[in-house]
């Protein structure tokens, strides 16, 4: 998994590429959590390259929302491709964190 950051407004936008599993979750979570402890607590994850999504992955994504919620701030989801977006759905996280069809839209979001 890579992870490749850029900025929209006061936005962070963190693009996740490859597999989010049990082996590259635990660095996910870490890089979710220093972002938040930075003081940035407005954060897209852009799955638009994300392939498989596991349990490991989705907890990495409920402890991200619960710390930026916890800053006042949101954690969003933009772009996941159906598969990734399939597995959002069935572990009911559409009303956990906004999952949005675009990058852009859940930069929207975020800033609304």
């Amino acid at each position: 998994m890579d992870m490749v950051e850029t900025k929209s407004g006061n936005v962070l936008v963190l693009k996740v590429c490859g597999r989010l599993d049990s082996a590259t979750a635990p660095a996910f979570e870490a890089k979710l959590a220093a972002t938040v402890a930075a003081g940035q607590a407005w954060i897209v994850v852009d799955c638009t390259e994300l392939n498989y999504l596991s349990s490991a992955g989705l907890r990495a994504f409920l402890g991200g929302a619960k710390q930026a919620k916890s800053r006042q701030g949101k954690l969003a989801v933009g772009g996941a491709v159906a598969q990734v977006r399939e597995i959002f759905d069935l572990a009911g996280f559409a009303g956990i964190l906004p999952i949005c069809a675009t990058v852009q839209e859940a930069v929207n979001v975020c800033v609304a």
